[in-house]
Order: structure tokens, then sequence, then C-alpha cells
């Protein structure tokens, strides 16, 4: 019941935006969004079934679901009127493109490496080992260290790896491919050293077709392939790899993994059903989400204030299983929303998903020259169905400062001009 009814939801959702006039995107979190939903709700219960203990559970439980599928689509789709986002004289500084492209290009991607090395070498230093003991570490267990000890570090990089995805942009529409293609290189490398998951190292490879999509002509039936059969393919190589052995997991094995994401959320389900989950009532939004902004080095005691990790050592006790390596649970927007206010906690988060997506679309669809961060926040937006709405919030904001400090310091007013990227 389940998976018919997230299908019909999706299809439908598909067929209202094509009758509105809107032109298939591959890369638009309309399609990737609906395409993650559907493979975690509609295809993930018929190949690792949910263990409902009673045929109303089962019904309720789908009916939860369903409405909190609605509920996002609600939100995605509010007429929005944004306000015009300006930062004033912030910092009163400014070095424009044209006069000193080359030097912000070393700048930034020095920078980038500059923090990425530093990241890297304290993870190195929290596990205990050397560089070149590195080799004979499993990754998966390094890259589970200073999650929120190195934060700081972490943000300023998401943060030039946007300004140098505009620049990028900018670079390849001057033709400078020498500066280009180093720029494109000292990003991935950054972005592969300290990445926590597979994802950002994806995408940072496949930046090259994003910008060929927007900026040349649109390749969708190419892309909707690599989504489907690459990306598989490329998740599981890098599951391996991080585990210590390139080839230890099957592609079906891996695909069979991911969609037991559900049952980490299903057994919050269980115990909201027996009366026994105990609420947050909102305390994610107002109280965990602002501690995210204190660093771990100013308050040793600091609570965790990731939803994942929180409700992971809440249900299973630890993050860290019993081989020793990090076992963080992932609970989607549906589980978090229920630890809130139960129910309509469920609802009221996915319309605050939907709101936040139907902003940031709005908001990137009208920069040509923010293509690549629209397309980098596509695809962590649709991976975040899996996560939290808190993930999604912290990251579209980031983004979207990014990209003004960039509008700000850096971007002539006349190149920030062109043809809209569509949705």
């Amino acid at each position: 019941m389940l998976s018919l009814g997230v299908a019909v939801l999706v299809l439908g959702h598909q067929l209202w935006l094509w009758a509105r006039g809107w032109r298939f995107n591959a890369l638009s979190p309309y399609f990737l969004c609906d395409l993650v939903i559907f493979a975690l709700f509609g295809l993930g219960p018929l190949v690792v079934p949910l263990p409902y203990r009673s045929l109303t559970e089962e019904w309720l439980f789908c009916l939860y679901v369903w409405s909190g599928l609605m509920a996002y689509y609600i939100g995605l789709h509010l007429p929005l009127h944004l306000p015009r986002l300006r930062l004033g004289s912030l910092l009163r500084f400014r070095m424009g493109f044209q006069g000193g492209g080359r030097a912000l290009t070393f700048a930034l991607a020095g920078c980038l490496v500059l923090f990425a090395v530093s990241i890297a070498y304290q993870r190195l230093q929290a596990v205990g080992i050397s560089l070149t003991e590195l080799a004979s570490v499993k990754l998966v267990y390094l890259h589970g260290q200073l999650r929120e000890a190195a934060a700081l570090p972490i943000v300023l990089v998401q943060l030039l790896v946007v300004w140098l995805l505009v620049h990028l942009y900018l670079l390849l529409q001057r033709h400078r491919l020498g500066e280009a293609s180093g720029v494109y290189i000292l990003m991935v490398f950054s972005v592969a050293i300290i990445a926590s998951t597979r994802i950002p190292v994806i995408t940072a490879l496949a930046v090259p077709l994003a910008y060929y999509h927007y900026a040349v002509r649109r390749i969708n039936w190419v892309l909707v392939a690599a989504i489907l059969l690459g990306a598989p393919v490329l998740l599981t190589l890098f599951h391996g790899l991080r585990g210590g052995g390139l080839f230890t997991w099957t592609v079906s094995d891996r695909m069979i993994a991911e969609a037991q994401v559900l049952h980490s959320f299903y057994h919050l389900w269980e115990k909201y059903m027996e009366g026994t989950l105990p609420l947050e009532y909102g305390a994610n939004y107002y109280y965990y989400s602002l501690l995210t902004l204190i660093p771990k080095s100013l308050w040793q005691a600091k609570p965790l204030t990731s939803f994942e990790a929180r409700w992971t050592e809440n249900l299973f006790g630890s993050l860290v299983d019993a081989a020793g390596q990090s076992n963080v649970h992932t609970f989607t927007p549906w589980g978090e929303g229920l630890v809130q206010f139960g129910w309509l906690g469920g609802a009221l988060n996915l319309l605050l998903y939907g709101a936040i997506m139907n902003a940031s679309i709005h908001f990137f669809r009208s920069r040509p020259h923010a293509c690549l961060v629209y397309f980098y926040h596509a695809v962590i937006s649709a991976t975040f169905i899996r996560t939290s709405v808190q993930g999604l919030l912290f990251t579209t904001a980031l983004y979207v400062v990014g990209v003004l400090l960039y509008e700000r310091w850096f971007m002539p007013r006349e190149l920030r001009e062109g043809k809209r990227c569509g949705s």
C-alpha cells in the first residue's frame, strides 16, 4: 500500500508540473527529490518489507507518510514573494573579476586546499595515525571523526566551494580553460579528502556535465541514464573503497542497504504508536539548531546538535558499532518531524522542507552565474530526503549567503545578467 500511494503521488506531481508548462530538467530538485522519495518510500518497502504488526498500523503508517508527502508538495509550490536580499557594505571589500581574475582564482583555490588539508590533518590526529599509516586505516572510521570539532573549518570549505563554483562558471564562459581546469582539479581534490559521504565526491566529479547541461545545451536523457545507472555503480565502488575493499559490495547489495533507511524511521514510528517516544516539542528548531553555531572548542560538554547523531545515540546507545566504526542512522524528515510534535510535526516538517526548496529554486533560477551552485544544491536537497530539514536549512542558507557574498565582493554588475537557469 505504501509503495502504491507514494508512486501515485510522485507520478501525479510530475504530471502536474508538465501540465503547468514545466520543461523537464534532469538536474532540477523537482525531479531529483521525487526520484529519491520514490526510491526510498516506493521501492524500499518492496525490497526490504517493513515489519508491520497489524493491518491498522500499516494503514496509519501509510497515511502518515502520504500526508507528509502532500505537505511537502504544498510547501514546494506555495506562492512566494521573496524580499530582495542585500548585504549592504559588508566589510566594504571588493575585488573585481575582470581586474584580478587570475589572482582571485589562485587565492580562492589556495584557501580551499589549505582548509581541506588542515581538516584532513585534524582527522588523522583524532585517530592517532600518521600520513604513512593512512592507507591501512578503514576510511569509514576516519571520516566519522571530528564531526563537530571541525564544524567551522568545514563551513569555510563549503563557502569556498560555492565561490569556486561561481568562479568556475565565469572562467568557462570566458573560455579560460587552463585556469578552469586547475580550479576544477583542486576543488575535486579538496572535496575528496574531507568528504564524510560519497555524494559530495560524485557531485564534484559531475560538475563538467552540469556546466554543459546548463550553459551549452540540455542533455536530460544522458543525465537520467547517468543517475539511474552510473550513480548506483559509483556509490557502490566508493562505499567499498571507504570500507577497505573496492569490490566488497555488489550494486544490488548496496541498493538494498540504502533501502533500509526506512527501517530506522519505522523504529521511531513503533515507539510513537506504543506511546514511548519522548517528543522534543520543537527543540530541534529553536535549541539544537542554534547550538550548532557554538564551536565545540568553547563548550566541551555541548550536546549533539545533529538530529541523526542525537537519535542514533538515544535509540542505539552509541554512534559507534561493535566493530568500532562510525554508524549514524538516518530517519528521514518524516522521522525528524514525528519526534518534534508527533503526526502534526511530520506534516509541519515536510511543509518546511518544501518551503525551503521553493525559496532556493526562486533564488537560483534568476542567477545564471550560480547554475553550478544550483546543481550542487539540487543534489544535496535530494540526499537530505534521507536525513533532516535541519541539515537542508543550514546548507541552503550557506549556499545563498555564499552566492550573495561572491556577487558583492567579486562580480561586476554586468556579469550578473543572462538567461535563467530554469527549475
